[in-house]
């Protein structure tokens, strides 16, 4: 008798722990610990969402940290805040959740959330990890390596201190 409540106790016991272990790792899948800097302007947090830059233009203002998606390693940024901070010109459509950079020597790139399929120029390209868009603050974040390859910038990173920092110029 005793064996048969304490059997279904310990294996109600070691399910919800392996629950409660996942839901931990869960909440460190991503690092913030990453700092970019786009053509000399720091991209800094402001969660009230005030998009503006000061008045020597080395700060651009954003609503949501760039971050690393650790089981890829790959870093995403805001797609909004740094295209825009090289120039390139950016637009959304919701119901077919696609962004769309139009770059000022022409190049056209069409991403959509949840896809690896990107179109440069009307011409399919494979990314390694598809762009997201976080409940809130509702930004489509974007790989970082793909969209700046195709844009022709040069981006440079070092680690310091356990912290990413990655300049990104035209």
């Amino acid at each position: 008798m005793l064996k048969r409540i304490i059997l279904p106790l310990a294996v109600i016991f070691v399910f919800v722990s392996s629950i409660s272990v996942e839901n931990a790792y869960a909440g460190s899948k991503f690092s913030y610990n990453v700092e970019v800097d786009v053509n000399n302007c720091a991209l800094t947090l402001d969660p009230f969402g005030e998009i503006s830059t000061n008045p020597n233009n080395s700060t651009l203002t954003t609503d949501i940290n760039p971050y690393i998606e650790r089981s890829t390693n790959t870093v995403y940024v805001p797609i909004k805040f740094i295209s825009e901070g090289l120039g390139e010109s950016v637009s959304w459509n919701r119901p077919t959740q696609e962004v769309t950079i139009k770059s000022k020597n022409g190049t056209i790139i069409r991403l959509t959330v949840g896809s690896k399929v990107a179109y440069v120029n009307d011409e399919e390209k494979m990314m390694p990890s598809a762009p997201v868009m976080p409940e809130f603050p509702n930004r489509v974040m974007v790989p970082l390596r793909f969209v700046s390859e195709v844009l022709g910038v040069t981006v440079n990173s070092t680690t310091i201190n356990g912290t990413l920092h990655v300049h990104i110029k035209k």
